[in-house]
């Protein structure tokens, strides 16, 4: 079961990953390029958190990189960048300013931020990230504020997709996994809640889906528009008031 314990992280947040990219077509093209973006660099983030947070088995055995760190990165990216046009059903195009470049640029500042942060002052990777994507997401809402919303309901939607399928893996499925592959338990920084949920697991979904949920419109210029499928309904509604 710990073999495979990584792998269904990823297989059942591809769930509703999956669910609203049947349910909402105009999400799909997003959510593909978002997602393979995503699960590309999660090559790198994982080959990073498994130096000092956590070190899982994977189908290949505890090797520096696998297939698991692919799907997890493309589930939980693309899913980050959707969740809140998906749920409240907005519909968003890129009319404002595009900030293509200055999203670029912040990308590589907090990436030089993490490294520095890891690297040198030796924070752990898992605090160091998580104050990142904060950080990134409060200088976006600060040029962008509109965006301030969907950051913050953006990342608490993450929770509420993550919290159901760790409690059944961590809870019902493999009680002992965190015990074993976490570098942190028994640690000051090793609280679990809810059972055998890491809390820094539930800061780092949280941090991630604030700034997903808002780097594509931030970089686009995407604003919220009218829903032009409810538009004409409108319209014949107060003609016939």
């Amino acid at each position: 079961m710990d073999t495979v314990t990584y792998l269904l992280i990823g297989m059942l947040l591809i769930l509703p990953w999956a669910a609203i990219y049947l349910l909402k077509p105009a999400l799909r093209k997003k959510m593909l390029r978002t997602s393979l973006m995503g699960g590309l660099a999660g090559f790198i983030a994982e080959y990073w958190y498994f130096k000092d947070y956590w070190h899982p088995p994977t189908l290949l055995g505890q090797t520096v990189v696998s297939i698991e760190d692919f799907i997890f990165g493309f589930s939980v990216t693309g899913l980050a960048a959707v969740i809140y046009e998906a749920f409240f059903n907005i519909n968003m195009q890129p009319v404002g300013k595009k900030r293509k470049k200055l999203f670029g640029q912040l990308f590589l500042g907090g990436v030089a931020a993490m490294m520095v942060c890891n690297v040198w002052l030796g924070i752990n990777s898992i605090v160091v990230s998580c104050i990142t994507f904060l950080v990134c997401t409060a200088i976006m809402i600060y040029i962008r504020p509109d965006l301030a919303r969907r950051g913050l309901v953006s990342g608490l939607l993450m929770l509420v997709v993550v919290l159901p399928v760790y409690t059944f893996l961590f809870n019902l499925l493999n009680t002992t996994y965190w015990d074993k592959y976490w570098l942190l338990a028994q640690t000051k920084m090793g609280v679990t809640v809810l059972g055998h949920i890491p809390v820094t697991e539930l800061c780092w979904y949280f941090s991630w889906g604030c700034m997903a949920g808002i780097s594509h419109a931030f970089a686009s210029g995407s604003i919220r528009v009218k829903n032009t499928a409810t538009a004409p309904a409108k319209q014949n509604s107060s003609v016939a008031v």
